[in-house]
């Protein structure tokens, strides 16, 4: 069989396995070969070398156990939604994405726990269909299960399906790291090469990634190509006021780009933050590596360093904004005084 063929079959047999078993049941050797056998008959050239490989990578997906679990610390004021609300909601963007981590051979497990995660801190973050202003802020330290890359991807996905529509990333201070991060991006989130938005070929897009397995659009205004522009940002006149389809920008940790942003967003849609006019559209702004430049290290009262300044000054932008730092090392953030408001 065809790799393309094999990797149908593990995702086709993975499907039923979990479409007729309980969230929390295990899954073990039997359960596996049964499905195995429900399945196989509709493959050709089906022979004993891929069933050993294909064995082996369903074993892979279901048996896998994590020795460790997530805690999750948050003021008891705060008011939590997203479970309350879960079994209401629809998740295209989300199970697009778990599509992709299984056709990828990721643990059920891992993606099961990492999923965990992803929820505890929605329901930590601002509810997106509240009225009103309102503005969270977390971090998520540690060895994030599964990968940090791949909790944020998640959490960009189920955020878009809870109602945010403005998502910005701060993918890395150097070109090469937010390179890559946009690869993830266009992979995990908006399904297809951005390289369209600097060449003039016209032609659309190739669709990967998340893009195979659904029909849903998330736009972008930053590619493999370049980092955000203003010039760019213009002549494609996404207005961020009247989103339909959420938009993604992925940034460099830098204060001239981020300054850029800022002033584009803040000009071209008219707002005044001194007189209450911001964007109605919740945001979603992810700080990744937040131990590095984000933290205001000026020891004066009053002072702020320009990293620290254009994120407080992104974020106001909105009515409704919810920031989420993700770091492995923690030391910057948590020595942070909680009653120091600069």
């Amino acid at each position: 069989m065809e790799k393309r063929q094999i990797d149908l079959a593990v995702s086709s047999i993975a499907a039923l396995i979990e479409a007729s078993t309980d969230r929390d049941e295990p899954i073990d050797d039997s359960r596996i070969t049964e499905g195995i056998n429900q399945v196989k008959s509709l493959f050709e050239n089906w022979n004993n070398d891929d069933e050993e490989l294909i064995k082996f990578r369903l074993e892979s997906y279901f048996t896998v156990k994590l020795s460790e679990k997530s805690i999750t610390l948050a003021n008891p004021d705060v008011q939590r939604w997203f479970y309350a609300k879960e079994t209401d909601m629809e998740w295209p963007y989300w199970d697009a994405y778990k599509e992709l981590l299984r056709q990828q051979g990721r643990p059920r497990e891992v993606i099961k726990e990492n999923e965990k995660v992803i929820n505890d801190i929605l329901d930590l973050s601002g509810d997106p269909t509240t009225d009103g202003a309102w503005a969270r802020k977390g971090l998520v330290m540690g060895n994030v299960q599964s990968g940090k890359t791949q909790n944020y991807i998640g959490l960009i996905n189920k955020a878009m399906d809870t109602g945010y529509k403005i998502i910005i990333l701060l993918g890395g201070h150097l070109n090469d790291l937010r390179k890559q991060t946009q690869e993830r991006i266009d992979e995990g989130v908006i399904g297809h090469e951005s390289t369209h938005l600097t060449t003039a070929r016209g032609e659309s897009p190739r669709k990967i990634g998340v893009g195979i397995f659904r029909d849903k659009i998330v736009n972008t205004l930053t590619s493999t190509e370049g980092d955000f522009n203003k010039p760019l940002a213009k002549r494609l006149g996404i207005n961020l006021q009247s989103l339909s389809d959420p938009l993604i920008l992925t940034v460099k940790k830098n204060t001239s780009i981020m300054k850029n942003l800022f002033e584009w967003i803040r000009d071209f849609h008219y707002l005044d933050l001194e007189e209450g006019e911001k964007l109605s559209l919740p945001l979603l702004l992810i700080d990744d590596e937040a131990d590095f430049a984000t933290v205001n290290t000026r020891a004066a009262k009053g002072q702020i360093t320009k990293t620290n300044e254009y994120i407080r000054s992104i974020l106001s932008l909105s009515h409704k904004s919810t920031y989420v730092g993700y770091t492995a090392t923690p030391f910057a953030n948590i020595f942070i005084d909680p009653d120091d408001s600069e």
